[in-house]
């Protein structure tokens, strides 16, 4: 056989397929790292920001006002805000909140005024003044509650209510529309004069879990079906049907991704993209069985989804079994199409926007060894020019910034592929390989750790070559020795190092048959 070249290694990871079923450029297992323009590469890791939270964080949002920019993160009784290091509290005068850690906390920015939501609660909005705390939403029936409140256009939305005492899964309300700058003056059904409604989506008995906007509509996600929503004006106001044939709901709240192709939903047991009218998977026969083979069945309902936009991602954080919170996201990129899969640190909430931090400049502050470190001189990591990923986590009370440097909060983190099952087309034969080498950028000196690998029988456990060390810029190969029916190769770093490779290729000869 000679040198066998796998080029093109950006295809992704596939974890339901068989191994030696998978396209040459598809991987069959791996860890931090992600997939695009044809390369494999290690994740960026991400460092803690923003200083330490008042309490522990359960929701997450970026907001904006002539205040300036800032995040406001909710616990399980209070609601804070922070810009840089300054943490304010912001909880209402009226007391504290009562939701527990499984009542998510949602909501969004209308007109400039954030409103949030935790489904147990009066809704809460905050003008972006922190020397002005949170207060229960104006002109909002008392005995009402919503596990959703969302904003789209001028108006805010409630879904799955609970009017007083009285459980209606499948309504929505909508307010009065909002003059620009204000609230919504009233909620009020009975009222002619006002434009606020209330219909349910009841054709079907599953209950509605959220709602994002699409374009000009409001999407409704129900467990199991989705419903578009329409402005029509009076007298009807909004008009409401089922999505034919999407067959589709969503998981849980704060799973779904919008992005200018559409949504893509983390369902009930599959991952779509939602267009408007159509909801093919983009995780079948991929990664679709691995997920829910590792969804944690009791804590499902604390998945959320999050768009990395400068990278053209989504992130499905997932508690896997054995895990209260997200400890795992699946990345998909939906301009080449790939999936990858990343460690958490036990998210408890996730949100894009701009970072509202400037203390990651200095010398202290970079984690990074100096030997290493191949940021470029005075170049600003909490760029307010773009949005960024923040990841909240109850357990460890922390805010996150995600995507960046090379290590996990200071720690030097593991990441790896691997590609098992390889028979070059050759089941029947015994192959013996005595070297790979990789096409990969890197700083000179950079070390990875190659392992070769074996199997006779595909039933049976890939048997493992000891690492050999590949230095970038000295080896020309890994140097070692194996031989099966079935090779397999795992390309891995635990040092704090950036990669990328393209190509890696084996040296193979086939020594004999059954």
């Amino acid at each position: 056989m000679g040198i066998v070249k796998f080029k093109d290694m950006g295809s992704g990871l596939n974890l339901d397929g068989f191994p030696h079923e998978l396209p040459p450029t598809e991987w069959s297992n791996g860890r931090n790292t992600r997939f695009r323009d044809g390369y494999v590469e290690k994740m960026q890791g991400e460092a803690l920001v923003n200083g330490t939270p008042l309490f522990a964080p359960y929701g997450l949002f970026p907001t904006q006002s002539i205040n300036g920019r800032y995040w406001v993160y909710a616990g399980l009784q209070k609601l804070a805000c922070v810009q840089n290091v300054t943490h304010t509290d912001i909880t209402r005068t009226a007391g504290a909140y009562t939701g527990t850690a499984d009542d998510r906390w949602n909501g969004g920015v209308l007109s400039g005024v954030l409103v949030v939501n935790n489904g147990k609660d009066m809704p809460q909005f905050w003008g972006g003044n922190p020397a002005t705390k949170a207060a229960n939403l104006t002109a909002w029936p008392s005995t009402l509650r919503a596990k959703v409140v969302r904003p789209f256009r001028n108006f805010l939305f409630a879904l799955n209510l609970t009017d007083n005492s009285a459980a209606r899964p499948y309504a929505v309300r909508w307010s009065h529309p909002a003059d620009p700058g204000t609230l919504p003056v009233s909620w009020d059904i009975t009222d002619p004069t006002k434009d606020a409604g209330q219909f349910d989506l009841a054709d079907t008995s599953d209950v509605i879990v959220d709602a994002v906007p699409l374009g000009q509509s409001l999407i409704v996600y129900k467990e199991n079906s989705i419903w578009q929503m329409d402005y029509v004006g009076p007298p009807y106001i909004w008009s409401n049907k089922p999505v034919p044939g999407a067959g589709v709901g969503a998981l849980a709240q704060n799973c779904v991704v919008p992005y200018a192709g559409g949504h893509i939903v983390l369902t009930q047991g599959d991952v779509v993209n939602f267009d408007g009218s159509t909801a093919p998977s983009i995780a079948d026969a991929r990664v679709r069985k691995w997920l829910f083979d590792n969804l944690n069945a009791d804590t499902y309902q604390r998945s959320f989804a999050v768009p990395n936009y400068r990278r053209n991602e989504a992130w499905l954080c997932v508690p896997r079994t054995g895990s209260d919170w997200p400890d795992t996201a699946l990345v998909y990129n939906w301009k080449d199409g790939t999936w990858g899969i990343r460690d958490l640190s036990q998210a408890s909430a996730g949100a894009s926007g701009t970072i509202v931090y400037s203390l990651g400049n200095s010398w202290d502050a970079d984690p990074d060894p100096w030997d290493t470190d191949d940021t470029a001189w005075n170049q600003y990591e909490y760029t307010q020019a773009s949005p960024r990923v923040l990841l909240a986590s109850a357990v460890n009370n922390s805010l996150s910034l995600v995507d960046t440097g090379k290590t996990f909060k200071g720690q030097a983190f593991t990441s790896y592929v691997e590609k098992t099952g390889m028979s070059f087309d050759a089941p029947e034969t015994v192959k013996y390989c005595k070297g790979i080498r990789l096409r990969v950028e890197a700083q000179t000196g950079t070390v990875l750790n190659v392992y070769g690998g074996s199997q006779d029988d595909l039933e049976g456990a890939v048997t493992w070559t000891d690492p050999v060390q590949y230095v970038v810029g000295e080896d020309l190969q890994a140097d070692m020795e194996f031989e099966g029916r079935y090779l397999a190769v795992r390309i891995e770093s635990t040092g704090i190092v950036s990669w990328r490779l393209k190509q890696f290729d084996m040296d193979v000869t086939v020594v004999g048959g059954y």
